[in-house]
Formats: structure tokens, C-alpha cells, sequence
């Protein structure tokens, strides 16, 4: 009974993990395609779903005969490149992710691949990055081999956040003579900036002040 319990409380984490994951709904999900043994034939190896919890996970097709990607024809066909392509169930969207093939080469074991995929604040989907292997493979001389499926696959989800506003709030002005920046002008005094409307204010007034003085000197003389 005691080890009952312990193995309990050792396997309670990772049940509790696992009903969390299967609790969270699935938002959108990516059929995953390869052009392994062929450039230009793409079989779907695995799905890709991004689950509304803010997490995504890759699940394996493990079928013998999996389907094939149908109208391939735009897509690479390059002998030395390995591609993945994702076509969205929900849009029919197709992102296609290429790798040189060479990268794949070595302990087949120790592969492993990444998808990283990214999310508008809305939750949206708008792109996707991929990696596999390892680049120091490229540099062997042995051939390359023909890719199988990866050992190991991360998924990474990456939602878009509202960057820092600019200190600038426009470009700088640069003098074409110089070459420099242009220098802000310095303040301008009160009577700098409005001696147009004083002066004729100025003179307006002079002008008529001095006809009742005329007339009262009219006046006077009667």
C-alpha cells in the first residue's frame, strides 16, 4: 500500500498536466506535411494544433499510409532542401518552412526540430518559424541523408505585444548643405513674434488721437 501511494504522488503531477492540457479547447490547427523521401511529394507526418490556453503542441499522424499534400506543384522541389509545409484547417492557409536537407544528417537520434509560432494580441496566427538539425552537419563531407521524422519536436507559441512608443515623434530635419542635423530655433520673445499686429495697432491709435486735439484747438480760436 505504501508504494501504492508513493507512485500516486509521483505520477500525480504529470496526470494533472495532462488534464489541463486536455481541458484546454483547440483554437486552430496546422496539418503537417513533408517532402521526405522525395522534393516533390509532401506526406503529412503530424498535426499542429494551438490550444486557447495560450500553449500549442504537436501530435504525430502514426499512420502507415498518410495522406498526401494535393496541388504540390508551386511548391520547393529542391533536392537539397528539406521543407515543412503547415496548412491551416481553419483558413486553408499553407505556410511553407524550408531547411537545407544537409542540416538533418548525423546521429538520427539526436534530432530535433522547432516549430515557433506566432500570435496577434487577438490570438490570431500570422506566421510561423521552423528549425531542424543542426548547421555544423553541412559542413561534413559525407553526403546528406534522407531525412526521417524528428526525435524530438518543440513547439513554441509567441503572442505579439504592443511595443515602447519612440522617443522621436518625427524624423529629425537634416540640412541639405550640411549634411547635420537642423538645430531647433530658438524661443522668440513676445514682441518678436507679433510686432506685425502691434505696430498698425500702434500707429491707428496715433492717428486718432490727435484729431480732437485739432478740434479743440478750432474751438478755442472761435
Amino acid at each position: 500500500m505504501r508504494a501504492l501511494a508513493i507512485l500516486a504522488l509521483l505520477l500525480a503531477p504529470a496526470l494533472a498536466a495532462e488534464g489541463a492540457a486536455a481541458a484546454a479547447a483547440v483554437s486552430e490547427r496546422f496539418e503537417v506535411f513533408h517532402n521526405q523521401n522525395h522534393p516533390a511529394e509532401y506526406v503529412q507526418r503530424g498535426e499542429l494544433q494551438v490550444l486557447d490556453d495560450g500553449t500549442a503542441r504537436y501530435l504525430p499522424v502514426g499512420l502507415q499510409e498518410p495522406p498526401r499534400l494535393p496541388d504540390a506543384d508551386a511548391l520547393p522541389r529542391d533536392p537539397a532542401s528539406y521543407a515543412v509545409v503547415l496548412r491551416s484547417l481553419k483558413s486553408g492557409a499553407q505556410h511553407v518552412l524550408p531547411v537545407r536537407r544537409c542540416r538533418l544528417g548525423g546521429d538520427a537520434a539526436a534530432l530535433e526540430e522547432t516549430f515557433v509560432v506566432h500570435e496577434t494580441e487577438a490570438g490570431a496566427v500570422f506566421h510561423i518559424d521552423y528549425d531542424a538539425g543542426d548547421r555544423a552537419n553541412c559542413l561534413q563531407p559525407s553526403p546528406a541523408a534522407t531525412p526521417g521524422p524528428a526525435a524530438r519536436t518543440k513547439v513554441l507559441l509567441r503572442r505579439r505585444a504592443e511595443g515602447p512608443a519612440p522617443l522621436l515623434a518625427e524624423a529629425p530635419k537634416i540640412d541639405a548643405a550640411t549634411g547635420k542635423e537642423q538645430q531647433p530655433e530658438p524661443p522668440r520673445s513676445f514682441l518678436a513674434k507679433y510686432w506685425i499686429y502691434i505696430v498698425p495697432v500702434i500707429i491707428l491709435l496715433l492717428f486718432t488721437g490727435e484729431e480732437p486735439q485739432q478740434e479743440r484747438e478750432g474751438n478755442t480760436r472761435r
